[in-house]
């Protein structure tokens, strides 16, 4: 009887011994800030609100065809993006739409990936949260906008846009040559569309002064709602 105690003992103590410890859980993804876009006002825009519009007539005899990257591309992140409804001038009733235009002038051209504009937004700052966000706050001095751009440590790619609070914004009316010259103030459709080239991984062409992705914002304008060639180059390029 001992023998077979002593036997029994053997196997319990053994079979403790094969119980496999519980995994360790991963470490949950962290995001480093690797950007930040700024989009500045041409001379003659930003504050205090000229008495006319600083734009030019598009030319698309001037149009480059050289795009410029940032070094990276976006994923969908989940296919939303988010706008602070609630920080948007009251001058702007057709923000969302506009926001929604922009998306669609890049992905309609390419096969970038397609986002949906949300009204759900509730930040008030750029803020690494694994989605998109947009919202009007002070960016300092005559700046249109600022897109910052983080990267997670999984490899994705998230880009939040403040949209300056302190200058004029306008609906504007398209008059067919990319400039209203009556209006001064900035078309959110067309800076939202610059932005956005950001996300999707675009950088200000030098001296491409009719692209989209051009480094300067100017009132009246509206030629930046539709992609010029060196934005086409490059969205395609990169999609």
């Amino acid at each position: 009887m001992a023998k077979r105690a002593w036997f029994a003992l053997v196997v319990l103590v053994a079979g403790i011994g094969l119980v496999a410890a519980p995994a360790a859980a991963a470490p949950a993804p962290q995001a480093s800030l690797v950007r930040i876009d700024v989009f500045s006002a041409a001379k003659g825009g930003g504050r205090p609100a000229p008495p006319a519009a600083n734009c030019t007539n598009d030319d698309p005899s001037a149009y480059g065809t050289t795009p410029v990257f940032t070094g990276w591309t976006t994923n969908g992140l989940d296919g939303k993006a988010h706008l602070n409804r609630s920080t948007v001038p009251s001058s702007l009733t057709t923000a969302p739409a506009d926001l929604q235009a922009g998306f669609n002038a890049w992905s309609s051209a390419s096969h970038a990936p397609s986002f949906t504009v949300l009204t759900d937004g509730t930040l008030t700052k750029p803020t690494a949260n694994r989605q998109a966000d947009f919202m009007f706050g002070r960016t300092g001095g005559s700046t249109i906008a600022v897109t910052y751009t983080w990267r997670w440590s999984d490899g994705l790619y998230e880009s939040d846009t403040l949209f300056s609070s302190q200058l004029a914004w306008r609906e504007i009316r398209e008059t067919g040559d990319g400039c209203n010259e009556a209006v001064a103030a900035y078309d959110f459709q067309g800076i939202a569309t610059h932005e956005l080239g950001h996300l999707y991984g675009l950088d200000h062409p030098p001296n491409d002064r009719f692209a989209t992705m051009y480094a300067y914002g100017y009132t009246g304008e509206t030629l930046k709602r539709t992609l010029a060639t060196s934005d086409r180059n490059g969205i395609t390029t990169l999609y």
